[in-house]
């Protein structure tokens, strides 16, 4: 007499992200009542806020992803697009400075019009500057040179 119980009588939910049923599996038996997708990969969506809520409702999103990655590559794409915000004054730019600005040591992204104020233009700082330290640049790749 075989053990257990049929596939056909084993719960079954709906995955969130996907839209599929799914059915229990041994290694869900403890936590059973938690699990609200089907895979992993399913999982990894619903955390990066992809809900695609059956098989075509995020086909447009998909489509538009894939084109910006494909202009991206082929150097097509828009340069602002890329572009990071200085954390000083929120300005989108291509070219940041690394460096730290204050007391607190924590290192910055600063636009070039920031950084003239918190280094006095100079690389390594001067004496009026002395919480200043030069961490590095940031370039964005795909802005036209």
């Amino acid at each position: 007499m075989p053990r257990g119980v049929k596939k056909e009588n084993l719960p079954s939910k709906v995955c969130v992200t996907c839209g599929r049923p799914f059915t229990w599996r041994k290694k869900w038996e403890r936590c059973w009542d938690e699990v609200t997708t089907c895979s992993k990969s399913c999982n990894a969506a619903r955390r990066r806020g992809e809900t695609g809520g059956g098989e075509n409702g995020s086909a447009e999103s998909k489509q538009e992803r894939k084109e910006a990655r494909k202009a991206k590559r082929e150097g097509k794409a828009d340069p602002l697009l890329f572009a990071k915000p200085c954390t000083l004054c929120g300005e989108k730019v291509n070219t940041l400075i690394r460096c730290t600005v204050d007391q607190t040591k924590k290192w910055e992204m600063v636009c070039g019009k920031c950084w003239k104020g918190v280094s006095g233009g100079v690389t390594d700082g001067d004496a009026d500057h002395p919480h200043y330290t030069y961490g590095g640049l940031w370039k964005n790749r795909y802005a036209a040179s």
